[in-house]
């Protein structure tokens, strides 16, 4: 029995000599290296690689070719804006100085315990004007009765800490000279005129255009002193060029760092869409004009009667929305004056201090309103009667439309190809009311509107 026992068991045990599977696998076969070579070589491989060879240079130059579009057809980043090319500037003539000391004649020292009513009102920069002496070589003095260097000092150094520029105008002076004569003693004077204030936190200048002889000088000197001096940003410095004049222009080369400010309004006292848009494009038409800059007339009372009704809120709309920068007046009669005055007679004129307050605070803080870019937008059927024009930014735009006409405008903005409500931004009347969304205006005689709008529609 054991015997037979142990014969099954070992028959269980499968043999290293039987093989797992039923039938032998084939052994692989290999190409040599002469067989792999023809076969690359035979039909259809060489077509097929020439093939893919061409397509892949062909995508390539596609690729190649989209990349050098893109780059000639994007928008080149723009520089940042320097302070004073999105500033509110305010001029303050001598005799509208605040007095300090009660002696009846106001002074530096007054002008500097006013600033605060400055700030409050979204200024960024106080024109003083002449304050130095009118003889060329003392430029670098103060008029006593004006106050003392310290003043000035003062002054400065509170609207440092205050984020407030104080700028010079410089006085009238009757020595005329040769312009082409660049280092003349005229030349040497002004050139170092401009760097002691500088030296002293002055951050620029205010000249009128006439004379000319004045004028090319001044720009002489400026010219040179901005080519030696690379100051930090928020340090540079400005000059101001006042024009006065019916055609607001300069035929002599400009430097940089200068703005020409323009009146909106000559002798006829009469807007008109016609005559904004020839201001607006004699500003912004020509490549190397200066910055452009806007002012009412000295003697322009915007509320006395012999003015239509509404041109003083027209003005101020026109002076703080188009593109480049406002140059407010102060002293008498200025709707945003540097201290309470009577009000007597003038129902107006808390109505325009606020809407110059509105304004004020919306050119500070809205960056569609900072720079020249600007689309005008002419109205068939109102030529004369409206003006609109849009001032892009970087996601929206400002629409502003003025009525200047004596008869009541619907203005649907499907006309302007804007497709979607516009938010009010600023009404001179109560309706339409700030911050409602509305697809059409109705605007009254002698209003304006500003509507913020999607960028790149009505474009």
């Amino acid at each position: 029995m054991g015997k037979a026992e142990d014969v099954v068991i070992t028959s269980q045990v499968p043999s290293e000599s039987i093989p797992l599977l039923g039938h032998a696998l084939p052994s692989p076969t290999y190409l040599s290296q002469e067989e792999v070579v023809q076969q690359a070589g035979s039909a259809p491989w060489p077509g097929v690689r020439k093939a893919l060879l061409c397509l892949l240079m062909a995508l390539f130059a596609c690729l190649l070719a989209l990349a050098v579009l893109l780059l000639v057809t994007m928008p080149r980043p723009r520089p940042p804006l320097a302070w004073w090319q999105k500033a509110s500037f305010y001029h303050l003539p001598p005799a509208s100085f605040p007095d300090s000391d009660g002696d009846g004649q106001g002074d530096l020292e007054g002008v500097r315990r006013q600033l605060d009513r400055l700030l409050a009102l979204s200024i960024q920069a106080l024109v003083l004007g002449p304050i130095l002496e009118s003889d060329l070589a003392n430029l670098s003095r103060i008029l006593p009765a004006h106050g003392s260097q310290e003043q000035l000092e003062a002054l400065v150094d509170v609207g440092k800490k205050e984020g407030l520029r104080i700028l010079l105008e410089l006085p009238v002076w009757q020595e005329e000279m040769d312009p082409s004569a660049k280092h003349n003693q005229t030349h040497r004077r002004l050139k170092g005129a401009f760097q002691f204030w500088q030296a002293l936190g002055i951050h620029g200048f205010l000249v009128g255009k006439d004379p000319a002889w004045r004028l090319e000088a001044v720009l002489d000197a400026w010219s040179e002193l901005g080519a030696e001096t690379k100051p930090d940003r928020g340090q540079e410095k400005v000059l101001i060029v006042r024009d006065e004049s019916e055609i607001c222009n300069i035929s002599c080369r400009v430097p940089d760092s200068v703005i020409l400010s323009c009146r909106l309004l000559g002798a006829e006292r009469n807007l008109t869409a016609q005559g904004l848009a020839q201001r607006v494009e004699g500003a912004l038409g020509h490549p190397r004009v200066p910055w452009p800059g806007w002012m009412v007339r000295r003697d322009l009372v915007p509320w006395g009667p012999p003015l239509k009704a509404g041109l003083g809120e027209m003005l101020g709309v026109l002076q703080l929305t188009l593109p480049g920068v406002p140059l407010l007046q102060g002293g008498e009669g200025s709707p945003v004056p540097l201290q309470n005055e009577s009000t007597e007679g003038s129902s107006d004129r808390p109505l325009l201090e606020n809407l110059h307050r509105s304004l004020l605070v919306l050119h500070a803080s809205s960056f569609a309103l900072h720079g020249v870019d600007y689309i005008p937008l002419p109205l068939a059927g109102n030529s004369d009667d409206v003006f609109a024009f849009l001032r892009p930014g970087s996601c929206s735009a400002i629409l502003v439309v003025l009525n200047l006409g004596p008869r009541p405008l619907q203005l649907s903005l499907s006309q302007l190809n804007f497709l979607v409500p516009a938010k009010v931004l600023f009404s001179t009347h109560p309706e339409p009311q700030r911050e409602s969304n509305v697809d059409r205006v109705r605007l009254a005689p002698h209003q304006a509107v500003l509507l913020q709008v999607p960028r790149g529609r009505g474009q």
